[in-house]
């Protein structure tokens, strides 16, 4: 069977040594209030050391966890506070708020089955970024606000940028568990079910997998007037139908005349491999941030 939930972390983490003063601050177990799902909102955060000055605003970068996980699992497995403190320290990265939700298996789609996990897609880009704005001091507008997220968050991030372009400036994908379309008499009939559970219906549809696909997604960005940028990135070690839908799904963002990077460099569909691309990624991603749009 074909899995992509996230693997089992190296033992070796990256460590960063950062004066004590200039450490930023992770907090756990946090929710947001949302409407749209009738619950709240799950999350960890990451917030820089010291609150800007008066008047000034933090960019702020929503980060997806993958199949299996849960949003802290960025600031556990991943590291992700000392590593965002040196980045900072060094002057590679802005400061910036990072905000990591829980989603469950949902592979961050809206499902309003009976049952389901409720309309995801809709929540994260409404309520929880409007309850993050309300309670930090975050530019609160497009041009200050990105996404990312590894494996099934990788796939998450690009649909929250694609289908709210309104909302994210740009979208950063991490080993992204794409999967194209279904076609009839497919053979991936055999394990595609299986990946993804109940959240196009029980028994699978697909037609529903086919209408929330990142793939059939992705045209509408051509016709936007101001496009969300996008950032891939994959081990080359990684799991081969990854890799190459990756490299296919980046070549069907050229057509839309977006900003689109692919990156392929070293490593596995492992915490090590994310642990080291994050830095990268976000000074890729610091040019579009404007924080005093707001």
């Amino acid at each position: 069977m074909r899995i992509l939930f996230m693997a089992a972390v190296s033992a070796a983490l990256l460590t960063c040594a950062v004066p004590a003063n200039a450490a930023g601050i992770v907090e756990y177990n946090l929710e947001a209030p949302s409407p749209v799902l009738g619950r709240p909102i799950p999350y960890a955060l990451y917030k820089p050391f010291p609150f800007p000055p008066e008047g000034e605003r933090w960019p702020v970068v929503y980060l997806l966890h993958g199949l299996g996980g849960a949003g802290g699992d960025w600031f556990t497995w991943g590291n992700l506070g000392p590593i965002l403190d040196q980045a900072i320290a060094d002057g590679r990265i802005p400061p910036m708020v990072v905000v990591a939700p829980s989603a469950g298996d949902s592979w961050y789609v809206d499902n309003p089955d009976p049952g389901g996990l409720g309309l995801i897609d809709t929540a994260f880009a409404t309520d929880l970024v409007a309850a993050i704005d309300t309670s930090l001091p975050t530019a609160a507008c497009r041009q200050g606000r990105a996404v990312g997220g590894l494996s099934m968050g990788g796939a998450g991030a690009l649909l929250q940028a694609i289908n709210h372009p309104q909302t994210y400036v740009a979208a950063m994908s991490f080993s992204g568990a794409l999967h194209r379309p279904m076609q009839p008499n497919d053979p991936r009939q055999q394990w595609i079910p299986d990946l993804y559970k109940n959240v196009f219906g029980a028994p699978f549809d697909a037609a529903r997998f086919n209408a929330a696909n990142v793939f059939k997604r992705a045209p509408s960005v051509r016709a936007l007037k101001e496009k969300p940028a996008f950032y891939l990135t994959i081990g080359d070690r990684d799991y081969p139908d990854l890799i190459e839908a990756n490299a296919v799904f980046h070549n069907l963002l050229v057509t839309t005349k977006a900003d689109v990077s692919l990156r392929i460099g070293p490593g596995h569909h492992y915490w090590d491999t994310w642990q080291q691309a994050i830095v990268p990624a976000l000074e890729w991603l610091a040019p579009h941030l404007d924080a005093s749009c707001s």
